[in-house]
C-alpha cells in the first residue's frame, strides 16, 4: 500500500495535514575531505519517498556550526565544496510534495564558540558529563549581544534565501549555569545583586536568579520566533521543547510554550516518558498536534544499533493513541550517504499507522487533571550546595518523579485523565479531580486558583511539600492551603524510611495483607537518584480532617545507623518500630468539595501496595463512574478524544507491554459514557469502519469488547 503522502485540503498549515515525519541529523565536522563527500539530496529525498513521509526537517546548520547552504553570516561546510545542498533538498522534496522544515541549532556551534571566544559561557561548574554536555560541545550565550546578532542574522540569511514551510530551533535552553559578564551585569542592573554562590531554594536572591535565567532564554526564544516570522509571516515555527521536563539547571520553563506555533520534542526514554510529555505537551501547546520525536537507534550515541522493529512500531502508535504525528530521527554516515534499511523499516511501520491518520482529532477527554508545576523542577535538598556543584541534565526530581507516579497510577487503571500547567489555572472547573503531586513551589495565583476550584465543589489530590513553599522563597510556617488540607504542618522530611499506618477498616483492606506501606524510593526508575524522590513530613498530632492513615517511624528514626553505634535494630532493614499519633494522609471536606492530603508522595514509589493505596484514594475523590474505562491487563494503554462536530468519540488502544513483540489481548471489555444529553447509535472499528456489536445499560453508557488487541486498536462511538 502507498499511502497518499497529504490529504488533499492545504488550507491548513503543514503540521496539520500529516503526521509521518523524518530526521536525519547531521552533526558532521569538516576537517577531512571526505566527510559528507558523498551526500546525494536526491537519493535521499526519493528514500523519504519510499518511507511514506508526509513531511521532513533537514539541516540548514548543525551543532558544529557548519552551514549546509552558501552563507555570508557564517562558514559553509567544506565537504560540501559549495554546493547548495539545502536548496537543492528543499526543491526536490516540494516536487514531491512533501513539506519542509528547517533545522537550527540555537547556543550549540562549535563554529561560533571557536572563531569568537568572547561569546561562550562560562560555565560555573564541570559540565563535561551528562547528555549534550561533553567536551564536543561549543556553547554560546544568548545574553552576548554578538552572539544573539549572530543567530538572529543567520536566521534571517536562511529564510530570506528559501520557502520553508516550517522553522525548528534545537537546545534553547542552557546547558550551564552561565556565570559570563554578560549574564553578571544583566542581574546586577535587573536585581542589583551578583549572582548567588549558593543553591538556596529560600532565599529571594536565588530564586530571582533562577527567574531570570528562564526569563531570558524565554525573551531569546521570542526573538528568534520573531525573526522567522518577520522574514515569512506564514511559515510556522517551533523549537524543542524537551528540557522543559528537565529540572531547573537548563532553564526552560513551561510559559515559553507561547514562542512556538505548536510543540515538538525529541525524547529518548522508556514507554510512560512518552505518555506522560504527551499529555503534558497537550494542553500546553499554542496549536495542536504537537509533535513526539526518537531516534531509530537505541540512543544517539549509538550509530548503528537500531531499536527493535516492535518498539519502534510501539512508539510510532503511542503517538498515533495521543493524535500526534510522529518524528523518527536518524543519523546521517560520515560520508553523507544514509542507511536505506532504516528508512525501509520506518516506511513499513508508517504504512501501518497511515490508515488512521484521517480519523484522528478532537478535544481529548479527562475526569482527572494532574497539575505540572514549572516552579518546581527542584529539589530543597539542592539548598546549600555551591553553584557549581548544581545537578546539571537531571530528569529526575520529587515533582517529576511524583508526576510520573500518577500517570502510571491512572493509565493503569485505564482512567481519563491529562497533565495541566499554569495555562489551565482559569479552567480547573473542566475536571472533576486535580492532582497536585509533591508540588514543592506554589504562589499565591495558584493557591487562590485550587481554594477557589475546591470551594466550588472540585475534588483535590495534594502531597508533601505542596503549597508550603512560594516561588520566592517563602517557607510558611503552614501550608498556605491548611485550610483545605485539614491538617498542619509540624516538621520537615522525617528521613529515607518511614511507614503508613492504616486509622480505617477500608485503608487496611486496601493494602492488605500488609498492615504497612514503608515510603521510601525503590529500585528502577529511582535507583541512581540524587535527589530526594520520595518522602514524609511530620503533621500536627490534632487534624480538623478525617485521618486515614497515622504516621509510625522505624527504630531510632531518622538515623540511619552504623556498625559503631545503636541507631539500628535489623541489620538488614528499618521495621516499623514507633506508631504515633501524627496523622500522614488526611480526608477533609471544603466548601463543597474534598480534598486528600498526603504527607507521604505515596505516587512516587512504584510497587503494588502504592499502586492499590492511590487507587483506593482516588476512588474517594471519584465515586462517580468515569466517563470510559477498561477491564483489560494493565499494559493497555486507553485514550479517548471527543468529535464534537462528527458527533464521535474516538477510542484509541495500545498494547504497551514491556517485553516486545506485545502478546495479544484477548479480550477488552471498555466502558464509554455519552455526552450530556446524548444515545450512543454506532460503534466502528476504524480504519475499516466495520460494525461492533455493543451494549447501553440502563444509564445509556456503551459496553463493548474491543479485542482482540495486537498493538492498536481505534474505535469510533458515534451518537446523536
Amino acid at each position: 500500500m502507498q499511502p497518499d503522502l497529504l490529504p488533499s485540503s492545504t488550507a491548513r498549515p503543514w503540521y496539520q495535514r500529516g503526521y509521518r515525519r523524518m530526521l536525519i541529523d547531521m552533526h558532521i565536522a569538516d576537517w577531512e575531505k571526505r566527510l559528507l563527500g558523498a551526500y546525494d539530496p536526491a537519493h535521499v529525498a526519493d528514500l523519504y519517498v519510499q518511507a511514506h513521509l508526509t513531511s521532513v526537517m533537514f539541516y540548514c546548520q548543525s551543532h558544529v556550526g557548519l552551514c549546509y547552504y552558501p552563507t555570508r553570516t557564517g562558514n559553509m561546510h567544506a565537504g560540501l565544496c559549495g554546493r547548495d545542498v539545502v536548496g537543492e533538498m528543499l526543491s526536490l522534496l516540494h516536487d514531491r510534495g512533501l513539506a519542509c522544515c528547517a533545522y537550527y541549532s540555537v547556543v550549540y556551534n562549535n563554529w561560533a564558540f571557536l572563531e569568537h571566544p568572547e561569546w561562550r559561557m562560562i560555565p560555573a561548574g564541570d559540565i563535561s558529563d551528562g547528555s549534550f554536555a561533553g567536551h564536543r560541545y561549543g556553547h554560546c550565550c544568548p545574553n552576548n549581544p554578538g552572539y544573539r546578532e549572530f543567530a538572529l542574522a543567520q536566521t534571517e540569511e536562511i529564510l530570506s534565501a528559501y520557502a520553508f514551510d516550517g522553522f525548528f530551533f534545537d537546545m534553547t535552553f542552557w546547558p550551564a549555569i552561565c556565570l559570563c559578564e554578560h549574564c553578571r551585569q544583566r542581574f546586577r542592573e535587573e536585581h542589583g545583586a551578583e549572582i548567588p554562590t549558593t543553591i538556596d531554594w529560600l532565599s529571594p536572591t536565588w530564586c530571582a536568579f533562577q527567574s531570570a535565567r528562564e526569563r531570558w532564554m524565554g525573551e531569546f526564544a521570542a526573538a528568534l520566533s520573531g525573526q522567522v516570522k518577520a522574514v515569512r509571516p506564514d511559515t510556522s515555527v517551533y523549537h524543542n521543547f524537551a528540557t522543559a521536563l528537565f529540572n531547573w539547571t537548563l532553564g526552560l520553563s513551561c510559559e515559553t510554550a507561547v514562542h512556538h506555533d505548536f510543540l515538538g520534542a525529541d525524547f529518548y526514554g522508556d514507554a510512560l516518558e512518552q505518555l506522560m510529555v504527551s499529555k503534558f505537551m497537550y494542553n500546553l501547546t499554542e496549536h495542536r498536534p504537537l509533535e513526539f520525536m526518537t531516534s531509530c537507534c537505541v540512543n544517539l550515541r549509538d550509530h548503528v544499533r537500531l531499536k527493535s522493529e516492535a518498539e519502534m512500531e510501539m512508539q510510532a502508535f503511542a503517538a498515533t493513541l495521543f493524535g500526534s504525528p510522529f518524528v523518527f530521527i536518524d543519523a546521517i554516515n560520515l560520508d553523507g550517504t544514509v542507511h536505506e534499511p532504516t528508512a525501509a523499516r520506518v516506511g513499513d511501520i508508517y504504512t501501518r499507522t497511515a490508515p488512521y491518520e484521517p480519523f484522528l482529532g478532537g478535544e481529548e477527554v479527562a475526569d482527572i487533571a494532574i497539575y505540572f508545576s514549572s516552579e518546581s523542577k527542584m529539589d530543597f535538598a539542592e539548598n546549600g550546595r555551591p553553584i557549581e556543584q548544581a545537578p546539571m541534565w537531571s530528569n529526575v526530581y520529587p515533582h517529576s518523579t511524583a508526576v510520573r507516579g500518577c500517570c502510571r497510577v491512572l493509565q493503569q487503571a485505564h482512567l481519563p485523565f491529562t497533565i495541566i500547567t499554569r495555562k489551565q489555572l482559569d479552567r480547573l472547573s473542566d475536571y472533576r479531580a486535580v492532582m497536585l503531586p509533591n508540588v514543592l513551589r506554589m504562589d499565591a495565583e495558584e493557591v487562590a486558583a485550587f481554594r477557589a476550584y475546591v470551594s466550588n465543589g472540585g475534588r483535590l489530590y495534594a502531597s508533601r511539600y505542596t503549597s508550603l513553599t512560594d516561588t520566592q522563597g517563602t517557607r510558611f510556617a503552614d501550608f498556605q492551603l491548611a485550610d483545605l488540607f485539614g491538617c498542619h504542618f509540624q516538621d520537615d522530611d522525617l528521613g529515607a524510611i518511614n511507614y503508613l499506618r492504616p486509622a480505617t477498616a477500608a485503608m487496611a483492606a486496601g493494602i492488605a495483607p500488609q498492615s504497612y506501606v514503608s515510603q521510601f524510593p525503590l529500585a528502577g526508575h529511582l535507583a541512581h537518584a540524587r535527589t530526594t524522590s520520595a518522602g514524609t513530613l511530620r503533621l500536627c498530632p490534632d487534624a480538623e480532617g478525617e485521618t486515614l492513615a497515622h504516621l509510625t517511624l522505624p527504630y531510632a528514626s531518622p538515623h540511619g545507623g552504623t556498625v559503631h553505634d545503636r541507631h539500628w535494630a535489623s541489620i538488614h532493614s528499618s521495621p516499623p518500630w514507633q506508631d504515633t499519633a501524627h496523622p500522614v494522609i488526611v480526608r477533609h471536606p471544603y466548601g463543597d468539595g474534598l480534598v486528600i492530603y498526603a504527607a507521604a508522595d505515596i505516587e512516587s514509589v512504584d510497587s503494588d501496595v502504592n499502586t492499590r493505596l492511590m487507587r483506593l484514594l482516588l476512588a474517594e475523590l471519584l465515586p462517580e463512574r468515569p466517563r470510559y474505562g477498561a477491564e483489560t491487563h494493565p499494559a493497555v494503554w486507553m485514550n479517548v478524544f471527543q468529535q464534537a462536530d462528527a458527533g464521535a468519540l474516538l477510542v484509541n488502544f495500545l498494547n504497551c507491554q514491556a517485553q516486545l513483540p506485545a502478546i495479544p489481548i484477548g479480550r477488552l471489555p471498555f466502558s464509554l459514557v455519552p455526552p450530556a444529553g446524548n444515545t450512543f447509535t454506532r460503534l466502528l472499528a476504524l480504519p475499516d469502519e466495520t460494525p461492533v456489536p455493543f451494549d447501553l445499560d440502563a444509564q445509556g453508557v456503551l459496553h463493548a469488547d474491543a479485542g482482540p488487541l495486537e498493538v492498536f486498536r481505534m474505535l469510533r462511538a458515534e451518537y446523536r
